[in-house]
């Protein structure tokens, strides 16, 4: 129904608390902790009159993390985030001609069935969509080292599970979903990860893998999502060049509905800035410290 032209999606960061640097320069296991304010909007711009970017996704988000550097100089990371997902518009998701939450809005939803093809109707300009969030993730990083102390490759997994719900924070009546909009995509949503980086003589490369699933969605939405993506960063700093496909469930906001295999191609800017930590096998042992003393 539409063709994307060009897709941005910026993440920003705002830290309040982080000892994370700190704790994993421990020489013993010590955990670290960060909170910190997440803004990640997603915008598209499509072949056609986008003015400029047509219904734009925003995601805000409050998170905490913390860290443990293992035995064996891996990582462990538990995070909990919780904000606010939506796309500012006032629209009936499935009309062009009511607003959201109109009698005549609602009467449309009571319309639907198990057999409606959703992407059809869907209101492309102004239908709104909104939900408050929560998001539960484990991560555990395999690190092998260069002779800096600097991980020169990467195995990263994690497992995550989101909940869309009513209230911000779970607590505060605001910023949440229309009724009937939470019947249709999925109060549940299950994500697994693998991510590996290495170095290709001066250079950085990154392949990594995500699925996604979601409980409970419209039949005429899949509720799966498949993304392979590969990196290459040419001057081991932060700016690279990536492609990447996907196929299943669409992750723009509403566009849930949509499901369509995607090839992209584009630049990336990532803040790549690896912890130097000291390696368990170049740590000194007590009694060898001792001796030295000693001596």
């Amino acid at each position: 129904y539409e063709q994307i032209l060009l897709e941005a999606t910026p993440v920003v960061y705002y830290g309040f608390y982080n000892d994370m640097r700190r704790s994993l320069n421990q020489d013993t296991i010590t955990s670290g902790d960060a909170v910190y304010l997440s803004f990640q909007p997603h915008f598209r711009i499509y072949n056609e009159e986008s003015k400029p970017v047509k219904t734009p996704s925003y995601k805000v988000l409050i998170g905490w993390q913390r860290i443990i550097k293992t035995d064996d100089d891996n990582f462990l990371t538990a995070a909990i985030e919780t904000g606010h997902f939506s796309n500012g518009q006032a629209g009936s998701a499935f009309s062009t001609e009511f607003d959201d939450n109109s009698e005549e809005s609602i009467a449309i939803y009571d319309s639907i069935i198990d057999d409606t093809d959703l992407a059809a109707l869907l209101n492309r300009s102004t239908g709104n969509f909104s939900t408050n969030l929560t998001r539960f993730s484990f991560n555990y990083r395999l690190n092998t080292f260069n002779e800096d102390n600097i991980p020169q490759k990467i195995h990263s997994m994690t497992a995550t599970y989101q909940l869309y719900h009513n209230k911000f924070m779970g607590l505060i009546d605001f910023g949440g979903y229309n009724p009937q909009d939470i019947d249709i995509y999925g109060r549940h949503k299950f994500e697994l990860g693998y991510e590996f980086t290495s170095h290709l003589k001066k250079m950085r490369f990154t392949l990594s893998q995500q699925f996604d699933y979601t409980i409970g969605s419209h039949p005429s939405s899949v509720p799966y999502r498949s993304v392979t993506t590969g990196i290459l960063y040419p001057w081991d700093n932060d700016l690279g060049f990536f492609t990447k496909f996907s196929f299943g469930r669409d992750n723009y906001n509403y566009r849930f509905v949509d499901n369509f295999p995607r090839f992209t191609v584009g630049v990336t800017w990532d803040w790549f800035t690896p912890f130097v930590i000291k390696p368990k096998k170049l740590q000194l042992d007590p009694n060898e410290l001792e001796n030295k003393s000693q001596g």
